[in-house]
């Protein structure tokens, strides 16, 4: 029984015109093969699936193929070198993988054999596939060979993360950007090999393979291969949403409503049912992390900023809490945490809901605050909030994220030159004070050159955690030998002056 050959495999490109989305690429190389102004070393950047090793070897079929006409780029794939280089046994063509062969050993041993004459055509060509995990030695190995290797010599550097390529390599190659594919281009692939190998996929499967690919063909093309066993009939989008454990947008769109709103216990009771039905954590965040987008740009269209702020950090942590899952050990307790967190942080004030909606500002008279002269109220005294302070939150979108994120949790009160900031925890409010420097032009430009600013903290006597006496074992340097030894405090004496 012959080996099955995976769809990625069958449908790799053998031609230019078979290379899907990379058309500036193709036209180049293309026109490069026809006038015979080959590079000696090439550099092929861009993500994963893009086409960047086919590409590779498309140049590599088409510069040693013999039934090639002249005028075309296109190589014959009947002749001795196209089979050979499909069948992946050609001597002329040698792949070297850099994550496994990445050592200035391996580079010295390329740099003797170069000069070996080709078995077959007029060219020898060498991939070096994700060539940014080579060595520092063995790139300054690898310079001279690739700034004038042999005549019959072509490199074709892949990496799928350029910035770690030095420059003194990128500037001896041409460099050729590969993008991400669009869902469209992808879809318009699927249905062709779907098509060819005789399966039939309903069209909204295809755009969630499509989506879920985020811009790789291989990926893309490995996902439909994993449907294709459910081709007894069409592959429907409920089948393949099971399969692939993507999870249905509605529960997304609902779980992300009940963090929005600030409804903790229900978005944990969400987040289960969304697991239980077999969905991926992963594709949970990054469906998440779709929507939370989704909503932003409708926020910021709709000049909502209060909710774009909102949404905006939202986004920020769902992004950080997609690079951790993949390595943390209990990655449902991790998104659990993440959103319970996210769903407490979202709960305001009763009274905090006309400070966003007004956008007048107040008369003298109204305003709440007393003349500088005055003393401040007492802390732990419940003060009302004030009317809306119109200018506050232009002055917000002024600072950089990092500052600005200290000052969300104030509310604002202005009585003449003076800015009242009032603070809910002692966190903020110390960090608003430590960034004061950031803050002061903007206000002194919103309320004259003498404006200043009176940061003030205020707390509720029934949040008031219980004072209780201090005791040895708090101590931090006892704390911290404890920690150290991995001790405990069993007795304490009293030792006099």
């Amino acid at each position: 029984m012959p080996e099955y050959q995976s769809l990625y495999r069958k449908y790799r490109s053998q031609t230019f015109a078979d290379l899907v989305g990379q058309d500036a690429a193709s036209r180049a190389l293309q026109g490069a093969i026809v006038s015979g102004r080959v590079a000696h070393a090439y550099l092929f950047s861009g993500s994963r699936g893009t086409g960047k090793t086919s590409a590779a070897r498309l140049l590599a079929k088409a510069l040693n193929c013999t039934g090639r006409p002249r005028d075309s780029a296109e190589p014959c794939n009947k002749c001795q070198s196209c089979v050979e280089m499909t069948a992946g046994s050609a001597l002329d063509l040698i792949e070297i993988d850099a994550a496994s062969n990445r050592g200035i050993d391996e580079i010295r041993d390329l740099r003797e054999k170069v000069n070996l004459a080709p078995a077959l055509g007029p060219y020898k060509i060498y991939i070096i596939d994700e060539a940014h995990m080579l060595t520092e030695p063995a790139f300054n190995a690898l310079l001279k060979t690739l700034e004038e290797p042999p005549g019959h010599i072509v490199f074709v550097l892949c990496t799928t993360d350029a910035q770690k390529i030095p420059l003194t390599v990128i500037g001896r190659c041409q460099q050729f950007v590969f993008r991400r594919h669009s869902e469209e281009q992808i879809i318009s692939r699927l249905t062709h090999i779907a098509r060819t190998e005789q399966v039939s996929v309903d069209a909204d499967a295809m755009q969630l393979i499509a989506r879920t690919a985020q811009g790789s063909m291989r990926d893309a093309v490995g996902l439909l291969d994993q449907l294709v066993p459910l081709a007894s009939g069409p592959i429907s989008l409920d089948g393949a949403r099971s399969l692939l454990g993507i999870a249905d947008p509605r529960l997304l769109d609902s779980l992300l409503d009940d963090v929005l709103a600030g409804r903790a216990e229900e978005a944990l009771t969400e987040l289960n049912r969304v697991y239980a039905a077999g969905a991926e954590l992963r594709q949970v965040v990054r469906g998440l992390m779709e929507g939370c987008r989704d909503r932003l740009v409708a926020a910021l269209s709709k000049h909502d900023q209060a909710t774009a702020r909102r949404l905006s950090s939202v986004l920020d942590a769902l992004l950080h809490l997609d690079g951790e899952v993949r390595r943390h050990a209990e990655p449902r307790f991790l998104v659990e945490a993440t959103l319970a967190r996210l769903a407490v942080e979202a709960e305001q004030p009763p009274a905090a809901a006309p400070l966003a909606e007004q956008v007048s500002p107040a008369p003298p008279a109204l305003r709440a605050t007393p003349p500088p002269s005055a003393a401040p109220p007492p802390i732990g005294e419940d003060k009302p909030l004030p009317v809306a302070v119109a200018g506050w939150s232009e002055v917000l979108e002024k600072l950089n994220r990092t500052v600005r994120a200290v000052y969300l949790d104030a509310q604002p009160e202005v009585d003449g030159t003076l800015l009242v900031l009032w603070f809910r925890y002692g966190f903020h409010h110390k960090k608003a004070q430590e960034q004061s420097a950031q803050l002061i032009p903007h206000v002194r430009a919103w309320l004259g050159d003498d404006a200043k600013i009176d940061y003030r903290l205020r707390e509720n006597d029934a949040t008031k955690p219980t004072q209780r006496p201090a005791s040895p074992e708090d101590d931090p340097f006892v704390r911290e030998i404890v920690r150290r030894f991995d001790g405990r405090v069993t007795r304490v004496k009293e030792v006099s002056e």
